[in-house]
C-alpha cells in the first residue's frame, strides 16, 4: 500500500490596505468646547451667547480637522450675522446617523451662510455627509450636518 502524502503550506492571507489612515473617535463636547472659547472675543462683540449642548460622553469616528473646520464655520456663521442670540449646538444619535445641530435664533444666518459656504458643503461631503438648512423668519436657523454612523 502506498500511502499518500500532501504537504500543506499556509494559505495565502490577503489585507486590504488603505492610503487613508483610521480615524479615532472624536469626543464631540471637547471639540466643541475648544471651539467654543475661540468665539467667545466675536459672541461678546454681537451680545449673543454659545451653548454647548452635546452629551459629554459624545463621540464620532471622523477626521478631527475636518469636523472641526465644519463645526467652527458653522458657529462663526452664526454668531457673526446676529445680534443678541442665543447660539445652541447639540448633537443626535439616529438609526441612519449622526446629526449635529447647530441653532440660531437670529433672523439673517441664512444670508451670511449662502455665501461662501460651498467649502464647507464640500468637507461635509468629504466626510460622506450632508448640510441642511432651515430658516424661518423669527424663528431663527437650524443647520444641521448628518453623517452616516
Amino acid at each position: 500500500m502506498k500511502s499518500l502524502s500532501i504537504s500543506q503550506h499556509p494559505a495565502p492571507v490577503f489585507t486590504q490596505t488603505s492610503t487613508v489612515p483610521p480615524v479615532a473617535p472624536v469626543p464631540l463636547h471637547k471639540l466643541v468646547d475648544q471651539l467654543m472659547h475661540s468665539f467667545i472675543p466675536l459672541a461678546v462683540t454681537q451680545h449673543s451667547f454659545i451653548i454647548n449642548s452635546v452629551d459629554e460622553s459624545f463621540q464620532l469616528n471622523a477626521d478631527e480637522q475636518v469636523l472641526a473646520f465644519i463645526v467652527g464655520n458653522l458657529l462663526n456663521n452664526a454668531i457673526v450675522s446676529s445680534h443678541n442670540a442665543c447660539v445652541r449646538i447639540e448633537a443626535v444619535k439616529k438609526p441612519q446617523g449622526v446629526q449635529i445641530i447647530v441653532r440660531n435664533n437670529g433672523a439673517n444666518f441664512y444670508s451670511t451662510v449662502a455665501n461662501g459656504f460651498s467649502q464647507v458643503v464640500a468637507a461635509a461631503r468629504s466626510m460622506g455627509g450632508n448640510i441642511n438648512i432651515y430658516n424661518q423668519k423669527h424663528e431663527g436657523t437650524v443647520i444641521t450636518l448628518s453623517v452616516a454612523a
